[in-house]
């Protein structure tokens, strides 16, 4: 491997935050184990089903440091496109790539799930250049995305059930929240560079307020399995243990008045929560 090609390796690595993609695969196949048998969680079309959502996450967020130079430039100048490691037309080109990848991948499925894919693809691609400026609408344009790839999991390994609706609506409110969030600890470097998010257009205390209300809409989607039948004692012990109590730590951490530092401790644990929230939601089967 020449010296360019090696410095470039690690470069794109950090682009597409490998953690994150991952996370999302795994997530599709928690939609194929809700939906089918455990024999086939890990069959060809839930792995191909993960591997898509993967390649589709992966594009979403290098083609987000694309639209975000001006952004980074600011707030994160060590990203690999500021910091001058890749081009923006190299890393546009890795996210067309991805973004093939995902959908020729997708194909082997059948049509309607590269249908999918590809609207997953124009999705991403929407937020980064349009929604995220927008009050509200990025926020839910990312929760759509998470959300999906679950019943794509479902669909991968047949059908969606009950429990997958259900995880679905749980998990909705909380990708609000968490992407309101993120725009509330971002807000001084948004508004520097001019962008026009919910936190920029609302204004920090209305946004914090806003991401209480989610997170508290969060809670009752949470506990709604309860009256509504399919909770199992061992859901709702790990519901509350890892979902409940700390979105209820949220609420109150968020209160008016609220800190800079209290957001960036909220948000740094809420990607420990979401994480987390995989068990409880595993147990709805």
């Amino acid at each position: 491997m020449n010296p360019a090609a090696a410095r470039l390796w690690p470069a794109a690595v950090e682009l597409v935050r490998p953690c994150k993609p991952v996370a999302a695969a795994l997530f599709t196949l928690l939609g194929a184990y809700l939906a089918a048998p455990p024999a086939q969680v890990l069959s060809a079309p839930a792995l191909i089903a993960a591997s898509v959502v993967l390649l589709v996450t992966a594009f979403g967020f290098v083609v987000n440091d694309c639209h975000d130079l001006a952004v980074d430039r600011v707030g994160k100048p060590y990203r690999p496109i500021p910091s001058g490691r890749v081009s923006s037309r190299l890393a546009a080109a890795f996210a067309g790539l991805l973004a093939l990848a995902a959908v020729a991948l997708s194909a082997s499925l059948g049509w309607r799930f590269a249908v999918v894919a590809l609207g997953a693809v124009a999705l991403s691609w929407g937020y980064s250049s349009h929604l995220k400026n927008t009050l509200l609408l990025g926020n839910v344009a990312v929760a759509v995305l998470v959300v999906a790839s679950l019943v794509y999991g479902a669909f991968a390994a047949g059908a969606p059930s009950a429990a997958v609706w259900m995880a679905a609506a749980i998990s909705f409110p909380y990708i609000v929240a968490q992407e309101a969030l993120f725009n509330l600890e971002d807000e001084d470097q948004d508004r520097v560079a001019g962008l026009r998010t919910t936190a920029t257009r609302l204004g920090c205390n209305a946004t914090a307020r806003l991401v209480r209300a989610f997170f508290g809409l969060f809670i009752l989607t949470t506990m709604a399995p309860v009256p509504l039948g399919p909770a199992s004692a061992p859901y709702v012990v790990a519901a509350l243990v890892m979902l409940v109590i700390p979105a209820a730590f949220f609420l109150y951490v968020l209160r008016e008045p609220y800190s800079g530092a209290a957001v960036a401790r909220v948000a740094k644990l809420s990607r420990l929560v979401w994480a987390a929230s995989f068990l409880p939601l595993g147990l709805l089967k």
